[in-house]
């Protein structure tokens, strides 16, 4: 391999990425998810034949594309399809309420959704049949609704056929009467300051809001995350923190595409399953919230898995009390060592030594090194 460092993209829209990468490695692992692997040229594919369909049902530049999927290759490369022809990702919480996802939807003014039937009890078709009667009434792509005026088609991964509602295959189908030179006009169309996300804030507090991101710039910050943990195209993601989310979709996605390496999804995080995942896909990038790492740290089966290709990645770990500030993991790139930092360091059974964040280029708490949570060396700690 190379020890020259990544060349920035030339790209500086999302489609352009897509294709920029697979024109320059095209055998290379892009996205793992399950059994599912897609190389940077199947990528390309799946994106161009997902973007046909989406002109076929009449999406254009400045359209919303809301997208209620958790983390699937379909997330991927839907996202990608829907900004390649300057269409706006609508990115819905696979958590969202009833209320909450009529709310995103009324507020984005998605003239497609594409979702998932059901996930861990929320039954999302279900919920928009409650606000949206008309869907029973309408032909496939040809919704009109008084609650969603702008709203037009509704796109199912998975599921039983349902009035109103096309199937992914049946709305891929409709791509073939797209032809390459339609597609190619309107990637041309797109320009890096056109918006390519509208990712919401949780909401906690205050209604949610929309923030929007540009396709040049979300390029630009993607590449320059990667450069600070020094990523490649043999690095590895593990990512299990939804895509939805800006620490997915706007910062670990870019980051490892922008360098031509693979992300590696989870669908939602279980300790040991994401064990078993790193291992076995030799995963070299972690990106997850401090309490996915104490629990992989705490589960049953951490001893006995080989993790020693994690090297680096990004994590969230939420402040903690001033009073307990001393005893923080991100204090530092060791834990202080003032009496109450060891008391409470033997109370937790002197886990603290294995679990403490090291700082990456004097950024607190950015970087996950080796040696923590993944290294099989464990003497690197001492």
């Amino acid at each position: 391999m190379s020890n020259l460092p990544p060349a920035r993209p030339a790209s500086r829209t999302l489609g352009d990425l897509v294709d920029e990468m697979a024109a320059a490695t095209p055998n290379a692992e892009a996205v793992v998810f399950r059994d599912e692997r897609l190389d940077y040229a199947g990528l390309k594919a799946r994106v161009d034949v997902f973007t046909r369909a989406l002109l076929a049902v009449g999406i254009r530049r400045g359209d919303r594309v809301a997208l209620l999927v958790t983390n699937r290759t379909e997330w991927v490369v839907g996202a990608f399809a829907a900004t390649k022809i300057g269409a706006i990702v609508a990115a819905i919480s696979t958590f969202s309420t009833p209320r909450e996802l009529a709310w995103t939807l009324e507020h984005s003014g998605a003239a497609a959704l594409i979702t998932l039937d059901a996930f861990r009890g929320q039954r999302f078709l279900d919920a928009l049949r409650d606000f949206c009667p008309e869907l029973d009434r309408s032909l496939p792509g040809a919704l009109r609704t008084n609650r969603l005026p702008s709203l037009r088609t509704v796109i199912a991964i998975g599921g039983p056929p349902l009035a109103g509602v096309l199937s992914l295959p049946e709305f891929l189908v409709q791509g073939a009467s797209v032809d390459a030179t339609a597609l190619a006009a309107a990637q041309q169309a797109v320009t890096p300051e056109d918006v390519c996300y509208i990712l919401y804030t949780s909401g906690s507090t205050a209604a949610p809001k929309g923030v929007t991101l540009a396709h040049g710039s979300l390029i630009t910050n993607g590449f320059d995350i990667g450069e600070r943990m020094h990523l490649g195209a043999g690095d590895r993601v593990w990512l299990a923190v939804p895509l939805f989310w800006s620490f997915g979709s706007a910062n670990a996605l870019p980051a490892i595409m922008t360098h031509g390496g693979c992300i590696v999804l989870q669908e939602s995080f279980k300790a040991g399953e994401a064990l078993a995942l790193i291992e076995r896909e030799r995963c070299s990038v972690y990106y997850g919230m401090g309490n996915m790492a104490r629990a992989m740290l705490e589960h049953e089966d951490h001893p006995g898995r080989r993790l020693g290709a994690m090297r680096t990645g990004l994590t969230i770990v939420y402040p903690r009390p001033a009073a307990a500030r001393n005893d923080t993991p991100c204090s530092g790139s060791r834990y202080a060592a003032t009496p109450a930092a060891r008391r409470n360091r033997r109370a937790r059974g002197q886990r603290s030594r294995h679990a403490r964040l090291l700082q990456d280029a004097g950024a607190r708490c950015r970087g996950v090194r080796q040696g923590w949570l993944f290294s099989d060396r464990r003497s690197r700690l001492d």
